[in-house]
């Protein structure tokens, strides 16, 4: 065998090598991408519909409604999307970490935002009138049911929600799959 032949041999299998790991340096993160959703732990939840920490429930005042923000992230099994901040009613009725209601502020009638009215002690929703009580009962106007309570835990001290969309305008209290 000739010298230029052993070059050959030897840039040809250099080449063969060189393209060998760039095709696996592409084709395992395409895998992973599509493979990822089959690793999930069973019982481990998706991004979008985790708790969140909400913050330290003995910053939150007995008796008082607190519109606190949380974050999520939507994921659609393969990818995660950017983050969006959500409001929530919090309220602590008395010193432990049981009695608490959390609400969703958005009107089940047509999506507009419910405000805390102190003076007359009841959630008012702008756009059309709605009222309802401390309890989110409605008491009065167009919407069709009370206000949507939100998933809740507390851990070691912290107030944890899973944030929830649910179909407006009709009465019965139905999830939106995201």
């Amino acid at each position: 065998m000739s010298t230029v032949q052993q070059r050959r041999g030897f840039l040809s299998l250099i080449t063969r090598c060189l393209m060998s790991v760039l095709g696996l340096s592409l084709a395992v993160p395409a895998l992973a991408y599509f493979c990822g959703p089959l690793w999930r732990k069973p019982g481990e939840e998706a991004v979008g519909g985790s708790l969140r920490d909400v913050g330290a429930i003995k910053d939150l005042p007995v008796g008082e409604w607190r519109l606190l923000s949380l974050e999520t992230v939507t994921a659609n099994g393969w990818e995660k999307s950017g983050a969006r901040r959500h409001s929530i009613w919090v309220r602590r009725e008395a010193a432990g970490d049981q009695a608490i209601s959390v609400f969703s502020p958005i009107c089940p009638h047509l999506g507009c935002p419910i405000n805390w009215n102190e003076e007359q002690a009841h959630f008012l929703c702008p756009c059309h009138g709605g009222i309802f009580n401390g309890q989110g009962q409605l008491l009065s106007g167009p919407p069709p049911r009370g206000m949507d309570a939100l998933e809740f835990e507390v851990r070691a001290g912290r107030l944890f929600v899973r944030w929830q969309d649910f179909k407006v305008g009709v009465r019965e209290r139905v999830p939106v799959k995201v």
